[in-house]
């Protein structure tokens, strides 16, 4: 793909319509003017005196960069991610993340001596991106290795994972990814380390997980699983969920209780269905948990689990969302606004004179779009740059 980088962060859109948020109205086309990384004019005609590298998008619909709220740094590619030559790692993040319209992503859990040479790499300018926020290693209960990376991961691997057994020690550990970078913490609060057993994280060490990690300024998911797995995260006070409970037998209370907590989920229901069965005796308890924190107000975060899901096309997680009973719009803010406020950015989630310069823009011209639609990306840009996309700058 050629150099689609402007080295100054400005940009013109032109004939945009822009969908500005997901309860805003999908406007008539006119510009979007990215002046050093920051939007600066929505709408109306072009002005006078600019003279930037510009986009005609021919009536396209743009909207704010997507946030992925749950990837993995895992696959191969990323092991020789210091030395390896930068178009083999820009080719995996853009099939990844950036032609599904990602321009932020959080990585929640992967070896960080990989995933940290990704974010130098992008942060460098070596790579496009997307910008990655990151966790390093989850934290698991004592003895509660997953029994899926016990299965994949070599035994000096499996070691290396961190399973603290107090709350002084998950401080530490806690403290110690913030030093190495880490913005994120993951918990395994329910870790399944058979196909029919679940251990819990003890309910002091992961209170003291998320003392420390908020204390640090740092955002906390959990991996739940089961009942006992959600009551220990929700409790905790974690700030996302990354799973709808897989095994939801009796989570519906603990449901409800997150969303009045203002706890997020990310459902990630396409991840379930392609590694374990698609069939309603599992998926549908899993579809019926996400309609329950849905009905009780519950606030959504996107995310496809894709590095530990080799299935990168976002459609069919878009499609079980939609399934669930969510709308377009509520898929968009489960895209845009509600990772930005879930990030306590001020400046993300919308097209506005003000905000950061990442836009999404999408193959349709029309606003009657199902959630599916939102597949359909054309264009990314990230703070005034193009990174992917097939409409020529000019």
């Amino acid at each position: 793909m050629p150099d689609l980088l402007p080295s100054s962060g400005d940009l013109l859109l032109t004939r945009a319509r822009t969908w500005a948020s997901p309860d805003a109205p999908l406007a008539n086309p006119g510009v979007v003017l990215v002046r050093d990384g920051v939007v600066r004019q929505v709408g109306g005609d072009v002005p006078a005196d600019v003279d930037l590298p510009r986009v005609d998008v021919g009536g396209r619909v743009v909207t704010a960069g997507f946030t992925n709220c749950h990837v993995h740094l895992t696959e191969g590619v990323w092991a020789g991610a210091r030395t390896a030559p930068a178009a083999q790692l820009q080719e995996a993040l853009d099939d990844m993340l950036l032609r599904r319209g990602f321009t932020t992503a959080l990585d929640l859990g992967s070896d960080p001596r990989h995933t940290s040479a990704v974010v130098q790499r992008i942060a460098s300018g070596d790579l496009r991106g997307p910008e990655i926020l990151t966790a390093g290693p989850p934290n698991l209960p004592t003895r509660g290795v997953p029994f899926y990376l016990r299965d994949s991961l070599p035994w000096y691997a499996r070691l290396a994972l961190p399973s603290p057994a107090s709350a002084a020690a998950v401080r530490r550990a806690v403290a110690l990814r913030h030093r190495r970078g880490a913005a994120l913490t993951k918990l395994f609060t329910g870790s399944p380390v058979e196909r029919d057993r679940v251990r819990t994280m003890d309910p002091d060490v992961a209170r003291a997980a998320v003392e420390e990690s908020h204390r640090l300024g740092m955002l906390v998911l959990a991996h739940p699983t089961d009942r006992g797995g959600t009551q220990v995260a929700v409790r905790a006070g974690v700030d996302a969920l990354a799973h709808v409970p897989s095994a939801p037998d009796g989570t519906g209370d603990l449901l409800r209780e997150a969303a009045e907590r203002g706890i997020r989920l990310v459902p990630t229901l396409h991840m379930f269905a392609a590694t374990v069965t698609p069939a309603d005796s599992f998926m549908g308890p899993i579809r019926d948990a996400l309609r329950t924190f849905l009905a009780a107000g519950g606030r959504v975060l996107f995310g496809t689990d894709v590095g530990y899901l080799t299935d990168r096309d976002i459609r069919p997680e878009l499609e079980a969302m939609a399934a669930c009973g969510m709308t377009t719009r509520d898929v968009l803010r489960a895209l845009t606004t509600e990772p930005a406020a879930f990030l306590r950015r001020d400046d993300a989630g919308e097209v506005r004179p003000g905000a950061r310069g990442d836009l999404t823009v999408l193959s349709h011209t029309h606003g009657d779009l199902d959630p599916g639609d939102l597949a359909d990306v054309d264009l990314v840009v990230r703070a005034g740059r193009v990174v992917h996309g097939s409409v020529p700058v000019v």
